[in-house]
C-alpha cells in the first residue's frame, strides 16, 4: 500500500504516518521510485502504536517498547523492561479507576440532565464533581 492508501486504512494523516516515520517507529520499505510501501506487519505495528496512544503513553515510550522487538533478550533488557511494565500497569490500573468513577457521575448528570427539576446549582455541583475525581491536581 502506498501512503494515501494506508493512511485511509488506518484512518490516520499521512504527515502522522511521515512523522512515525521520521521517529523510526514506523518505516515502510520503498519501492524503486522511492515510494513509501506499507506492509500488513506495518498495518500491526500501526496497531500497536495506535493502541498505546490510547493508552496515554508518550511515543517516546511506545519508541522504546517498539524496539524490544527486535532486540536480544538478555537480562539487563529484562530487568528494564519489567520496571518499565510495571510502573505502566500501575498507571494503568490508577487510570481505570479515574475512568470507571467519571463513568458514573456521567451516568449520574446524564440522568439528571433528562429531569425537568434539575437546577443550575445542583449541575454545577455535578461539574465541580468532575473536577474532583483526579487527586493529583492540587
Amino acid at each position: 500500500m502506498n501512503i494515501k492508501e494506508f493512511a485511509e486504512k488506518v484512518d490516520c494523516h499521512p504527515d502522522t504516518l511521515r512523522f512515525y516515520e521520521k521517529m523510526g517507529i514506523l518505516v515502510p520499505g520503498r519501492t524503486d521510485g522511492n515510494y513509501r510501501q506499507y506492509t500488513v506487519e506495518d498495518l500491526t505495528t500501526y496497531r500497536i502504536i495506535h493502541s498505546l496512544k490510547r493508552a496515554g503513553l508518550p511515543l517516546d515510550e511506545i519508541q522504546d517498547i517498539l524496539h524490544l522487538r527486535s532486540a536480544n533478550v538478555c537480562a539487563t533488557c529484562c530487568a528494564d523492561t519489567l520496571r518499565f511494565i510495571t510502573g505502566k500497569h500501575a498507571q494503568f490500573i490508577d487510570n481505570q479507576h479515574f475512568y470507571a468513577e467519571l463513568a458514573v457521575l456521567t451516568d449520574q448528570m446524564a440522568e439528571a440532565l433528562t429531569t425537568s427539576t434539575l437546577s443550575k446549582s445542583e449541575l454545577d455541583t455535578m461539574i465541580e464533581e468532575i473536577g474532583e475525581l483526579d487527586d493529583q491536581v492540587v
